[in-house]
């Protein structure tokens, strides 16, 4: 005999106890409950016009499967849930139930036993012809009791015997109880007598009962043959199923990581062979972010894997199956915590061995997880593997046209790609997909600058019909949360804080918690609160380092701390300079070089430096179509000549550009724009005459909307440098009761709000 052979005979030696469920007190409390259910429903057609009400038989329904498919519980946990009043059940029903049990608890391991054949013989075979069985083989709750009457039969004397001493203290432990304390003493003391064929055991004395029960115990603690084990293969793999699929597509609904995690240990510790609950364990480290428990139980999962394949012996022909999903898999986490060259390495192993396996499924999934560790060039190349099954192409297409769009590919030419995705999974149902192309398309508009088609995406998301019935009620599939922090964003822009706070407060998706932290500091810095504004940029930080990065040179910019402000810029440009995937951080560098021109603007004298890193920025936003930073590009330009006296130039210019900032810009951003056309206006109109009088008239009516969205935003240094500005344009045209009026609200809110000098100093544009 070879070696190969000899280690599966070892391998199924090891895996026999892993189809075996054990029998515990509480499955025999299961058995009674069901027992005197249908000896009642027996009872009840044998009588003249007596039924059971539907609202018993529906809710012994509910009742019987939730006892079936929850791990064991204590006898006290049992009698709380059958009093508490949740399910309607007959009150002679529990009482039998009672009998029942302490029938078992007096008389022995016969009566134990004879529990549960009599439940065979009495309800689930017929009779006669004319009287059909209660409960058919086929059922939930005939297959129930069949597995427990064939694992009953499996056991030796000593483990029965076991079993009977277990079920004496499981007993023993819920008396007097809720439900115990509700019957009468009669009721109780009349014992069931043993049926025909069986022997008999006398009722034991109330007060010989406690010296037995001792004496029990004592056998029980030098007699551990009998393994109790709390979860059976089948609860473990319904648990195990229904929480992966909630992780899936609704992690809200999922247990808490640590709770769930405290159930994992305790199913691991029953069953230490069953692989999945290994695979459950590891993905609630992933979404922990614990790299080191993800790790080793990924690990663990797929080396008892690799046993139960050896063990069954119908799977020796595809014996690199396991092998090739654990380097996917592998792949899949090293790029979950940003370890790229790792996880490219799982990808090349995952697709050599896919390949020679000519598992299609698997090199899709693997050409995915490449296409997002292995940077440009190679996400290009395994983008354009073909074929690949329908859902594996709809995939693909999203992140094709994710890799076209941040490599300065015509924007037509990208909704093209998402269209084609679109059309596979509307084709086929993939609702999930629909819901990612949705997220996608929002993704992609509001990246080109385009925050009105992204906000109608992300309505339609937010409005589109994704629930299905998982567990205990509806639940939103995982794309809710990016459509949530799309709303969430949208909302912010426009000014609007009460509906933004509504989104952050329904949603806990890590987007929107990302979202919501980039509001509440943007919220903060218009506001001059720098704690508030530095505890929400450390939050950020935990989800988008470098965002929170850009945020907090913001915020030193408007402190005054200039040198600080221009290290974290510098930090930035860095990083988008020299990782593999920069192209994915394009907006952000452009962002990082609008900041530093302006902190170069406010704090140095030097106008040709900005000019030039301007220019940088803005070629590279017209390169890779990111339309709405061009024009912002461009404003800071404009601000520049103006700065410089190139006046006309400097309205030329923000005439080209106000447009599209007043179209799709933020409050903030409509603000700032019509405050520098306001600006450019007063600098070019006539020196004197009606003419001038009319055009500081006109930059008067529109500085109203720029206060307007300053208080929308609560921009509070830039609405009172808005106030002087008009009442200064009141004072030219002569106007003296508007002028007095501004000088008025300037002095109030000054008085309730007070902005430091250098924050004035700052508002350049």
């Amino acid at each position: 005999m070879d070696l190969g052979n000899e280690n599966i005979d070892f391998i199924k030696l090891i895996n026999i106890k892993g189809n075996v469920d054990n029998i515990t007190p509480h499955k025999i409390a299961v058995v009674a409950f069901i027992r005197e259910y249908g000896l009642l429903k027996m009872e009840a057609k044998d009588m003249i016009d007596c039924t059971m009400a539907p609202k018993y038989r529906k809710d012994f329904c509910i009742l019987a499967l939730k006892l079936i498919q929850c791990p064991d519980m204590e006898f006290k946990e049992l009698e709380a849930l059958l009093t508490d009043g949740r399910y309607n059940l007959l009150s002679v029903h529990l009482q039998n139930f009672c009998v029942r049990l302490q029938n078992i608890y007096v008389n022995g391991v016969n009566a134990l036993m004879d529990c549960v054949t009599s439940t065979i013989d009495k309800l689930m075979i017929e009779q006669s012809e004319t009287v059909p069985c209660v409960i058919t083989r086929c059922s939930v709750l005939g297959f129930y009791l069949r597995r427990i009457m064939l694992y009953l039969n499996k056991l030796t004397f000593v483990q029965v015997a076991s079993l009977y001493k277990s079920f004496c203290i499981y007993y023993q432990k819920g008396r007097p109880g809720l439900m115990m304390r509700s019957l009468s003493k009669e009721k109780l003391n009349n014992v069931e007598v043993p049926t025909v064929g069986t022997a008999t055991s006398p009722v034991i004395p109330e007060e010989s009962k406690p010296q037995e029960l001792l004496m029990k115990m004592n056998i029980i603690e030098r007699d551990n043959s009998f393994e109790e084990c709390q979860w059976s293969r089948k609860q473990a793999e319904l648990f195990t199923a229904q929480q992966a699929n909630l992780m899936q597509i609704n992690e809200k609904k999922a247990m808490p990581a640590k709770q769930l995690q405290k159930i994992i240990m305790q199913i691991m510790n029953d069953i230490p062979e069953y692989p999945d609950i290994h695979f459950l364990s590891f993905l609630n480290c992933i979404r922990m972010k614990e790299f080191c428990g993800a790790q080793d139980s990924l690990y663990n999962c797929f080396d008892r894997a690799v046993f139960n394949m050896c063990g069954n012996g119908n799977m020796i022909n595809d014996r690199n199956k396991n092998f090739r999903y654990a380097a996917l898999n592998r792949a899949a986490m090293h790029t979950q915590f940003g370890h790229k060259s790792v996880a490219m390495e799982g990808v090349r192993e995952a697709l050599a061995t896919a390949q020679e396996a000519a598992d299609s499924a698997c090199l899709a999934h693997a050409a995915a997880w490449g296409s997002l560790a292995g940077g440009r060039a190679r996400r290009a190349a395994l983008l354009s593997r073909v074929p690949r099954p329908p859902r594996a192409d709809a995939s693909a297409m999203q992140l094709m046209a994710q890799h076209a769009a941040v490599n300065a590919v015509k924007p037509a030419e990208v909704f093209q790609i998402i269209t084609k995705g679109d059309f596979i999974n509307y084709r086929h149902s993939m609702t999930d997909l629909t819901m990612a192309g949705l997220a996608n398309t929002a993704a992609l508009w509001g990246l080109y600058g385009k925050t009105e088609m992204a906000s109608i995406n992300c309505q339609l998301l937010l409005n589109l019909n994704t629930k299905c019935n998982v567990g205990n009620g509806s639940v939103w599939q995982s794309e809710g949360g990016a459509a949530a922090a799309g709303a969430l964003c949208a909302a912010g822009w426009r000014g609007r804080g009460a509906l933004a706070a509504a989104l952050a407060s329904l949603f806990v998706a890590p987007q929107v918690l990302a979202a919501a932290a980039t509001y509440r500091a943007a919220a903060a810095l218009r506001a001059d609160k720098w704690e508030e504004a530095d505890q929400s940029i450390r939050q950020l930080a935990s989800y988008d380092r470098w965002e929170s990065q850009l945020l907090r040179a913001e915020m030193y910019f408007l402190k005054g701390d200039a040198t600080d402000s221009l290290e974290t810029l510098h930090d930035i440009l860095d990083y988008c300079k020299t990782e593999d995937d920069s192209l994915h951080y394009m907006s952000l560098r452009i962002k990082a070089m609008i900041m530093m021109s302006e902190v170069q603007h406010t704090f140095s004298s030097v106008r040709s430096t900005n000019i030039m890193l301007l220019n940088e920025a803005l070629s590279l936003a017209r390169k890779y179509n990111l339309h709405f930073l061009a024009a912002t590009a461009e404003m800071h330009i404009a601000n520049v000549q103006l700065h410089m006296g190139c006046t006309k130039n400097a309205l030329l210019l923000v005439r080209k550009v106000l447009p599209l900032v007043m179209e799709h810009g933020s409050a903030y951003d409509m603000a700032r724009g019509l405050l520098l056309y306001t600006k450019c206006r007063v600098a070019t109109a006539p020196p004197a005459g009606e003419a001038r009088t009319h055009v500081l008239q006109a930059c008067c009516d529109a500085l109203d909307t720029v206060k307007e969205n300053f208080a929308k935003v609560g921009a509070q240094a830039r609405l009172l440098h808005t106030w002087y500005l008009q009442a200064q344009l009141y004072n030219d045209i002569g106007n003296t009761v508007a002028r007095n009026q501004c000088a008025w609200m300037y002095r109030q809110l000054e008085t309730q709000n007070p902005v430091e000098p250098m924050n004035m100093l700052h508002i350049v544009y």
